[in-house]
């Protein structure tokens, strides 16, 4: 199972329901908001726990992905997340790369530049291309080069939830080479 955890406010659903859409079409994806779980089939084996919390938790679960919602508050808190987390947020987003300084994370910027680990190289109505700009370790260890990835869209999604898509899906290991449906 891979865990992937939402941080933001409650309130904002844009990146939750596009993880619960994408992932619904690689495995059963089980979703926890703080107060409901719920579950939803999946179309191949596999399952994803998609955890939406407002600030980021005490964690210590392998496999686990970190996903900034542009809502992100940071804390005064002091982080503790293991060694080598992947942590996926907006370049835009100073609010997580500002609780993220000095942390024991691999950083996963999506945006439109080209710091950015993650960028869209082309957006039309129904397919995107995204381009992966360096070389980024999934969750089982196995290491993936610079490339572009065809995405087909079956419905509107806005940049960050694009790209944070890809990030997760790239991340847990789900194939890029036949493209991607979202």
């Amino acid at each position: 199972m891979k865990t992937i955890l939402l941080c933001g406010k409650q309130s904002d659903t844009v990146i939750s329901q596009a993880m619960i859409d994408v992932l619904r079409r690689y495995g059963r994806v089980q979703y926890y908001n703080g107060i409901q779980l719920s579950s939803a089939p999946g179309e191949t084996p596999g399952v994803f726990c998609i955890y939406d919390c407002e600030r980021l938790p005490a964690l210590s679960t392998p496999d686990s992905v970190l996903v900034f919602k542009n809502s992100f508050t940071p804390s005064s808190e002091p982080v503790r997340l293991p060694h080598g987390i992947p942590a996926v947020f907006s370049s835009r987003c100073e609010k997580a790369a500002e609780q993220l300084k000095g942390a024991p994370v691999i950083p996963v910027a999506c945006g439109t530049s080209s710091k950015d680990t993650l960028s869209v190289a082309s957006l039309t109505e129904g397919s995107a291309c995204v381009s992966l700009l360096r070389s980024l370790c999934t969750l089982t260890g196995e290491i993936l080069e610079p490339k572009d990835i065809s995405v087909a869209l079956q419905r509107e999604m806005g940049t960050y939830s694009l790209l944070a898509a890809c990030a997760v899906c790239l991340l847990c290991g789900i194939d890029s080479e036949p493209g991607y449906r979202f």
